[in-house]
């Protein structure tokens, strides 16, 4: 997938009815979950170029937004542990991607 591809698919999965609209609504799939992190972990960049700023934009709200839904997908009944495993690895995906400071 190249990042343009990217770029949309992440649009698609904030939309409604993406993955993290459903998250929102407190509404966690597991297996959406791993292809959300099977993408995240595809994204490849140029170091010496500037990341777009559309990716920029999809990426640096997620470890905040899944940390905020916690709440929502424990009062849905959902898989508290597995969400709690998800949201870490998206965390530590993205932290080999933008590195830390």
């Amino acid at each position: 997938m190249n990042l343009d591809e990217i770029i949309n698919q992440l649009d698609s999965e904030w939309g409604v009815g993406g993955f993290f609209s459903k998250v929102r609504d407190g509404i966690y799939d597991s297996k959406r979950a791993q292809e959300i992190l099977d993408m995240l972990r595809a994204i490849r960049v140029d170091e010496t170029a500037p990341f777009p700023r559309r990716l920029v934009a999809l990426l640096w709200y997620l470890p905040s937004f899944l940390g905020w839904q916690s709440e929502r997908i424990i009062e849905k009944g959902g898989d508290v542990a597995d969400y709690a495993k998800f949201s870490a690895e998206v965390q530590n995906t993205l932290e080999e991607l933008l590195g830390v400071p």
